[in-house]
């Protein structure tokens, strides 16, 4: 008799105690997610690198952490690399746009905050204030570029030199000359407006940035979402980002 009686007892705890334990997950996994939607709004961010716009710093399909916490409490600085809003892909007609004042698609008129945000990497080249020259400056044989395909009659290609407030620049990290001919690669002399930034990929011959943007050439200081640090990813290009 005593015997079955502690049966019964232990048939009656096992559900408590699988309830109990099952609560317990529940508790973990919510906590986990809550972890980490702090963590990925407000303290890092990860963005994968689609293009070769940012080679040979960073490579095509690699991937990197950044910190929100110094652009959120610091500030941004000359040559940070740095992840930022660049706009939107409309989800009603597909069109990719510039992000802009008017806050909607340009084609269909859908706001922003309905479509699908576009993060760019680039690097700051222009602080506010900061006046931006971009000048032909020589040639180099076509042998020298090989981040594009280019032809030449005369084998010499017109590369150009960047300048901010008139002195020029040292850029160790382009891969190779930046393509300067005044049309496809064009000349630039622009002033960046205060609270905004210029800001052009390390890929020079293959990077839509600011030289291409047009009217909406400049990234506002609201849009600088963090600094690069890191990539982690594939784990043989694992390192610091600079």
């Amino acid at each position: 008799m005593i015997e079955v009686q502690n049966k019964k007892r232990s048939s009656r705890k096992r559900p408590q105690s699988f309830v109990r334990e099952l609560f317990e997950w529940i508790k973990i996994i919510f906590v986990a997610g809550i972890a980490a939607f702090l963590l990925n709004n407000f303290v890092i961010a990860n963005s994968t690198i689609p293009t070769g716009s940012m080679e040979n710093t960073i490579m095509a399909g690699s991937r990197v952490f950044g910190s929100r916490l110094v652009y959120r409490f610091g500030e941004v600085k000359r040559n940070d690399i740095a992840i930022f809003l660049y706009g939107y892909k409309c989800r009603n007609d597909g069109q990719t746009y510039r992000e802009t004042d008017r806050g909607t698609c340009p084609l269909c008129g859908r706001e922003d905050k309905r479509n699908q945000p576009i993060y760019y990497v680039k690097r700051v080249i222009g602080m506010p204030g900061d006046h931006i020259e971009i000048k032909k400056t020589g040639e180099v044989d076509a042998s020298y570029i090989t981040k594009l395909n280019v032809r030449s009659a005369s084998g010499k290609i017109p590369v150009g030199t960047v300048y901010v407030n008139g002195e020029e620049i040292k850029e160790n990290y382009l891969p190779e000359p930046m393509i300067v001919d005044g049309n496809q690669f064009p000349e630039i002399d622009v002033t960046v407006p205060d609270n905004c930034y210029f800001m052009m990929g390390d890929n020079r011959n293959n990077s839509a940035d600011a030289r291409f943007w047009g009217e909406n050439q400049f990234v506002k200081r609201e849009k600088m979402l963090a600094k690069v640090y890191i990539c982690y990813w594939p784990l043989n290009r694992f390192g610091m980002v600079k």
